[in-house]
């Protein structure tokens, strides 16, 4: 499970652990938008910090429905307790984002209030 809050722009934020260039893990909010259709969205800034390796270019797409081609890296993250491979793809607007494409099949509740409640579950199967 992932947990996060709700800012006064009515945003949804959750922290999710990256692994920085030294190895150890660092928290960084990222704000969840069901518009974008990657996995990460992270500044240039943050992925210095990261030292990422490059992985290419993508086209992504944004809410506002604009396509743009990006550079993206491979990060590892902790989602739920567990070290995951994830795809960042950078961004200049400076915004972290928290993609769809992250947590395929997962289930959101966010509670569009300032500090309302975000939790993002894993499916449970039966």
């Amino acid at each position: 499970m992932i947990r996060g809050r709700v800012n006064a722009e009515l945003q949804p934020y959750v922290s999710i652990e990256l692994r920085t260039h030294s190895g150890e893990f660092e928290e960084f909010d990222l704000k969840l938008d069901t518009g974008f259709n990657g996995e990460l969205g992270l500044p240039s800034s943050t992925l210095e910090r990261l030292q990422t390796n490059p992985r290419g270019c993508f086209v992504t797409r944004f809410a506002n429905g604009e396509s743009e081609t990006v550079h993206a890296y491979d990060v590892e993250a902790v989602i739920d307790g567990e070290v995951t491979p994830l795809t960042a793809m950078e961004f200049r607007s400076g915004s972290h984002l928290l993609g769809m494409k992250a947590l395929p099949m997962w289930t959101a509740c966010v509670e569009f209030r300032v500090n309302g409640d975000v939790t993002i579950q894993k499916p449970q199967w039966k």
